[in-house]
């Protein structure tokens, strides 16, 4: 159903219109009717009866207008049309008896169904009586009106169809009354249901009743149904659409057609069936949305949660955050930023900059990641830039409760507890009805008892006893995870769990405070109140998430946030229709009616997955009335940076409308090239390669001005006139004429124009016919819009290299080159300023003249510079060597010192010139450039970097930007043994350390870094303040320009002579950092051009760094980085990088390792070496066996494990590290112990099988591989008890793993913990192949594992 006046898209929700059966097109009457102008028919031709019946009591249920739009597919078919059977349907049972057509009341309690929390404010039926259909000659027809609450309203007919399909169309209209002053307000609407029923007069059986509901507005004046009945089945009998009565609908041409209305009161809401186009959500609810940036929704519910928490608003305000455009955004500022924006914008705010602070990129924005992994996550980034700030640890103060684990003997005085920190409650969901029972499932006592008792320690031994889980406190903000999402094994998939699931406003929280707590705390009120329902809607592979929120503590108005929108909503909506709903039966669900069955599918997808509580009595804390007291808290930055930026924006608007009439021309003048030592000219942003942003607003840009299209081009010589100072006001006048003849000046435009071989020159002056045209016209004649700039080249005429030297003579005492200096010799040029000498003519550098304009360059040898001189104007018969006189005397050396000229052809040629040709016959045109340097210049350049110009040109065309920094190396990261020490003598500067200190060096001990003076060490420690201070001046960071040409050893040199010069290049280690920050170590036999290109972009910074080895780089490169993982348990490691010779063996490896480690030689005999990949167990590794021969990308693992290493070792699979023999008085572990023991007399008939961890998808392994050993007769609970204390972990968070049973293709089942009389060793003999113990529980270092798997991270 399509609106008259404005068509609609097709993403009506589908839970907004009841639909019974679907078989006509409903849509507005415009969209569909013909371009005549219809006339409403004589009034003869109809008569009208009407009856207002009284306004009926509604019952309370719940609403079914929830929007679906993410979801919707078949929007089309969402209207009643019921269709008359007389006989009972199977599938659709409750249709059997339709009542007549005479039955008003009957009928529209049928069509028009309560709309759950919204009152009925009017309600009336009209029968139009038509007693002459064929008389009906026009093909518009509107009824006489009727009343209906503040409306008028008029059933419009189309007898053959409004597309003219010979079908009947039929429609209801509203008509707003005007007020006492005459005017209907443009924001008129009314919400109402409606009924059409067209019916046989003497037969009222024979009836075809449609029913609908709308919003109507001045924009959709009209909704009801383009094809409710074909015309011939409008006449015939026995219709299947009527219930094949035996009367046809319209009978001695006579038809009635009932209107019926409901008009329905939405002010709790004002959006009842809004579509939302051109909704203000500010306006209407006082907040507004987030943008989506493609799957982002599950962020925008958080943050507006996070956001409507006002103490927590508060509290971002009051994290130390820095706005200055340099900063690197952080995720604490952009937070920061988005709470204002949402506070003081009208319109939806932006999340990129949040989201490009976490570190993500564009495949993240379309990725749903894991709500309560991104809201710890995100937590963990706030508590960090709190850390060291006055509210250090505030958001515990919100967040933040404590519950107890507990085991408490219940014949003896024992108890074992630990209290420990909770950010959210999760609670199960499945085979549960509300969250009462999930708080009671969640603190439910486990009775350890029979063969599974408690060992209480050597006084009481085993006892039965009580275990679980108390709360000790719950934060003043509560976050409750429903558990709607889990792994399912069989499937090996997740699966959204949609049962229905009750959530309460209001709930108390004493009865699971510890009962042992004092009676002061139990006694306060625990009850907290409902402000936050996170919603999921949809399957688990597709879904959107939304929030209700009621944002208010004395208000009881609930809103939804769903993306870019915001609108108030019903409890029911809140409520009833979050909670789910149970899978019915097939038998069921076909009983159903249609509109009951959508009901159903969409309560089964659309359910809570997170709640967020607050605690009653900290109501006026978490929500304070008012927000002047966040308000005051705002950092200044935030405001002022929004307001620059919103001026920037504005400033970027006006100058894109500017640029319609406005344009920039630049002038080169002589002042810039003697200031530019790049190619060409000046610095060109055209060419984006050598455009050195440094150099922006210095003299080596162009001068810049921004003048009128329509200008005439003349002005331009009195705007640079009057910049150069050849014309002034006082010779011109205020209001003279603004064009200056070029021919009357001492200065004339060249252009300045891109060249095919990517350079640009001057070409010549413009043309006399285009001097009169403007500016406009100039730059489309004489430039190549698609390449240039407005550039134009400033000749003076007094500043060519021969009229310099006229006006200022050169020195009677010549230069020696070695003294030259470029300031000496550009002072003349200033000196020179505006002064001409009469006899100075231009001479003409047109195509066909015979003279042309050469630029002329100058490389220093002792500056190790190129710079332009100025400009020359010679014939091209001229001899090239003509030049070299006149450049002598404006450098001051003796005018026959022999110079050698080069060609500035482009950036990759440079070519040595013949001075004996003529210019003609060099090639030489106008605009090119020759650079010329002394004869001898290698010899003046000595031991500098550049011996001649060709040199100095291929650095400028190779060069690249890098900054060095010390090696900041993570422990897993390096070998510092062959990082030089204190004590070393190697031939680098002396004093270093360990490699852990906070700036990355690799030679000052830790504590120096913090500021300690030498002094402060001990007397007999050898470290001298002197060697101190050299080894802080070592470690530091540095920028500097290198070659892409330059070898390793060239690069090694340049950094080493940065440093100090007792630095040994060969000692040096080198690393360069791609932009994902991923560090490649350089081998001595690369080159840089084996990285980067030739030549690459001056404004790209590469990043390089170092580190100082004790050892030449070639002998360490010599040696094998091998990664191995020391566990502390099966849970907790350090992982090391070694480097290790590449014919040594394992045994070198862990001989290295130990010196990292400090293990006890008593327990040398009982270490464990295994391998894995993909946190896969692969294998044992012997220590005999060859380091060559491990595979790289493959982890080891080491750790002491006495019970593995036994069994392993009387089985002769693997030999001890130290062959000595087991004492039982060494162990210092009991538990170690006693699985050593079990494990020697069991040795010949247990298990080892292989373990892996993953998190609810099987394919997703984690952590660390092992071997497991598994006794026989062991209870599961015994085992699972053994494992708890090999992982290192607490029984709570054990409690929260499940296992498995697993085979090669991670395939398999869980095991029945609840079991206590399971066996693990029974059920592995059972297995038919190889199989797997698997521990599934989330990862607590999660990492990407790859591009297509990817976790959520904030960087």
């Amino acid at each position: 159903m399509i609106s008259e006046n404005a068509a609609r898209n097709d993403s009506m929700d589908i839970d907004k219109k009841e639909v019974i059966e679907i078989d006509s097109d409903y849509e507005s009457e415009r969209t569909k009717r013909s371009n005549k102008n219809n006339t409403t028919p004589n009034a003869h031709n109809v008569s009208n009866h009407t009856e207002i019946e009284p306004e009926e009591e509604l019952e309370e249920v719940d609403d079914d207008d929830d929007d679906l739009d993410e979801n919707d597919e078949d929007d089309d078919d969402s209207e009643d049309i019921v269709e008359i059977s007389t006989k009972k349907s199977a599938t659709n049972s409750n249709n059997s008896v339709i009542p007549p057509a005479n039955d008003f009341a009957a009928t529209a309690k049928r069509l028009m169904k309560p709309i759950p929390d919204y009152p009925v404010a009017a309600e009336a039926h009209y029968v139009w009586e038509i007693n002459d259909w064929n008389g009906l000659k026009e093909d518009k027809v509107r009824s006489p009106t009727f009343r209906c609450g503040d409306f008028e309203w008029n059933i419009l007919l189309f007898p053959r169809g409004n597309a003219h399909n010979n079908a009947v169309s039929l429609y209801m209209e509203p008509h707003p009354i005007a007020g006492e002053d005459g005017e209907i307000s443009d924001d008129w609407y009314v919400c109402a249901q409606f009924g059409l029923d067209i019916w046989n007069p003497n037969h009222p059986e024979s009836h075809l009743p449609s029913g609908s509901s709308h919003r109507f507005n001045k924009n959709e004046t009209d909704w009801g149904f383009s094809s409710l009945i074909d015309a011939k089945q409008l006449v015939s009998t026995n219709n299947s659409r009527i219930g094949n009565q035996p009367h046809a609908i319209l009978e001695n041409n006579k038809v009635n057609i009932t209107g019926y209305v409901r008009i329905i009161d939405d002010s709790s809401t004002g959006v009842l069936w809004h579509s939302f186009v051109d909704y203000d959500s500010k306006k209407s609810t006082g907040f507004v949305g987030l943008n989506n940036q493609g799957a982002t929704c599950y962020l925008n519910s958080l943050l507006q949660s996070y956001f409507t928490t006002l103490n927590f608003r508060k509290l971002v305000y009051q994290i130390p955050t820095n706005s200055t455009p340099s900063s690197k955004p952080s995720v604490a500022l952009s937070l920061q930023r988005i709470f204002y924006l949402l506070s003081t914008s009208k319109e939806p705010v932006g999340t990129l900059e949040l989201t490009k602070s976490f570190g993500w990129d564009s495949s993240d924005a379309f990725t749903q990641h894991d709500v309560q992994e991104l809201n710890r996550i995100l937590m963990d980034k706030l508590e960090t830039a709190m850390k060291g700030s006055e509210i250090e640890n505030s958001l515990n103060d919100i967040f933040v409760g404590k519950m107890k684990s507990y085991i408490r003997c219940v014949h003896v005085p024992y108890e074992s507890s630990r209290v420990e920190d909770f950010w959210d409650i999760q609670l199960n969901v499945k085979g549960f009805k509300n969250l009462q029972e999930s708080f009671a499932n969640y603190i439910e006592i486990e009775m350890l008892e029979g063969e599974n008792k408690y060992q209480a320690g050597d006084e009481h031994g085993y006892q039965d006893a009580k275990k679980g889980v108390v709360f000790e406190s719950f934060p003043p903000v509560l976050h409750l995870q429903l558990k709607r999402f889990e792994y399912d094994f069989m499937v090996d998939d997740l699966v959204k769990i949609d049962d229905f699931y009750e959530f309460p406003d209001s709930i108390d929280l004493r009865p699971y405070l510890d009962e042992e707590l004092p009676k002061e705390v139990l006694d306060q009120n625990w009850t907290y109140n409902l402000h936050g329902v996170l919603v999921h809607q949809g399957s688990i592979s597709n879904g959107h998430y939304y929030a209700m929120i009621k944002p208010q503590a004395r208000n009881d108005t609930w809103l939804r946030f769903d993306d870019d929108k915001v609108w108030k909503v019903t409890k029911g909506q809140v409520f009833k229709e979050n909670f789910g709903a149970n899978e019915v039966s097939a038998e069921e669900f076909a009983k159903m009616s249609r509109l009951e069955q959508q009901e159903n599918l969409i309560r089964r997808v659309t359910s809570a997955y997170m709640l967020v509580y607050y605690r009653e009595s900290l109501l006026d804390k978490v929500l304070p009335n008012g927000e002047e007291d966040i308000t005051s808290v705002i950092p200044d930055h935030i405001p002022n940076q929004i307001k620059y930026e919103i001026e920037e924006r504005e400033r970027l608007e006006r100058l894109k409308q500017e640029a319609l009439y406005y344009t920039n021309v630049k002038f080169i003048t002589t002042n810039t090239i003697n200031s530019y030592s790049g190619f060409d000219l000046a610095l060109d942003p055209t060419l984006p390669k050598f455009y050195d942003e440094s150099l922006v607003g210095t003299d080596s840009e162009p001068l810049t001005f921004k003048v009128k299209k329509d200008d005439p081009f003349l002005s331009l010589n009195k705007l640079i006139g009057k910049q150069l100072g050849y014309i002034t006001e006082d010779k011109d006048g205020e209001n003279a004429d603004m064009n200056v003849d070029s021919d009357e000046l001492p200065f004339r435009l060249i252009a300045t124009c891109h060249r095919n071989n990517h350079t640009n020159r001057t070409d010549t002056e413009v043309v006399e016919e285009l001097k009169d045209a403007t500016i406009n016209s100039v730059f489309f004649k004489a430039f190549n819009r698609k390449y240039d700039e407005m550039v134009f080249y400033v000749e003076e005429i007094n500043k060519d290299l021969r009229n310099v030297t006229k006006i200022v003579p050169p020195s009677s005492n010549p230069v020696d080159p070695k003294d030259f200096s470029f300031d000496v010799v550009f002072d003349k040029l200033k000196k020179i300023g505006t002064t001409v000498s009469p006899e100075f003519k231009f001479s003409g550098i047109f195509d066909y003249s015979n003279h042309i304009l050469i630029f002329v360059k100058y490389f220093d040898p002792i500056s190790q510079q190129v710079r332009g001189l100025s400009h020359i104007v010679v014939s091209k018969d001229d001899i090239i060597g003509t030049i070299v006189e006149p450049v002598n005397k404006f450098l001051d050396f003796d005018p026959h010192l022999q110079l050698d000229l080069f060609e500035e052809l482009s950036p990759t040629k440079i070519e040595k010139i013949d001075p004996a040709l003529t210019f003609e016959k060099h090639e030489l045109s106008n605009g090119d450039i020759i650079t010329v340097q002394v004869h001898n210049a290698s010899e003046l350049a000595g031991e500098r970097k550049f011996r001649d110009a060709k040199e100095y040109y291929t650095f400028l065309l190779t060069r690249m930007h890098i900054v060095v920094k010390p090696f900041k190396a993570e422990i897993d990261e390096e070998d510092s043994d062959f990082v030089a020490d204190e004590n070393d003598e190697s031939p680098i500067a002396p004093s270093v350390g360990n490699g852990n200190n906070t700036n990355g060096s690799k030679a000052i001990p830790k504590d120096l870094i913090k500021g300690q003076d030498a002094q402060d060490f001990p007397s007999d420690d050898e470290v001298t303040a002197k060697q101190i201070e050299t080894a802080k001046q070592i470690s530091k960071s540095f920028s500097l320009w290198i070659s892409t040409t330059y070898s390793y050893q060239d690069l090694a040199s340049e950094i080493a002579s940065r440093l100090d010069s007792s630095v040994d290049p060969s000692f040096l280690r080198i690393f360069v950092l791609n932009n994902q920050r991923q560090r490649y170590p350089l081998k001595t036999s690369h080159h840089l051009g084996s990285f980067f290109p030739k030549t690459v972009p001056v404004n790209q910074t590469v990043q390089f760094e170092y580190e100082i080895l004790n050892i030449k780089l070639r002998d360490y490169e010599n040696l094998k980085s091998v990664k191995i993982h020391w566990l502390h348990s099966l849970l907790q490691y350090q992982v090391f990088e070694l480097l290790v010779p590449k014919n040594g063996l394992v045994v070198d490896l862990i001989n290295k390792l130990l010196h990292k480690v400090h293990v006890p030689k008593k327990d040398l005999k009982h270490i464990l070496v295994w391998s894995g990949s993909n946190h896969t167990y692969l294998d044992l590794v012997k220590f005999d066996k060859p380091i060559d021969q491990i595979q790289d990308g493959v982890d080891l693992y080491a750790g002491v494990f006495p019970a593995e290493v036994e069994i392993l070792s009387s089985h002769d699979m693997f030999k001890r590290f130290v062959n000595e023999p087991v004492d039982l008085n060494e162990f210092d572990n009991d538990f170690l112990k006693e699985e050593y023991v079990t494990s020697k007399k069991l040795s010949k008939n247990l298990n080892l099988i292989p373990a892996f961890h993953f998190y609810k998808n099987s394919t997703y392994h984690h952590g660390v591989p092992f071997i497991l050993a598994v006794y026989p007769d062991e209870k599961f609970p015994e085992t699972k008890e053994r494992l708890r204390r090999k992982l290192g972990l607490g029984i709570q968070a054990f409690e929260k793993m499940r296992f498995a049973l697993a085979d090669s293709h991670d395939k398999g089942v869980y095991i029945d913990h609840e079991n206590s009389d399971l066996v693990l060793f029974n059920e592995i003999g059972k297995a038919q192949s190889a199989i797997s113990f698997a521990l599934d529980h989330p990862d607590r270092n999660p990492r990407r594992q790859g591009q297509f798997d990817k976790g959520i991270s904030i960087k």
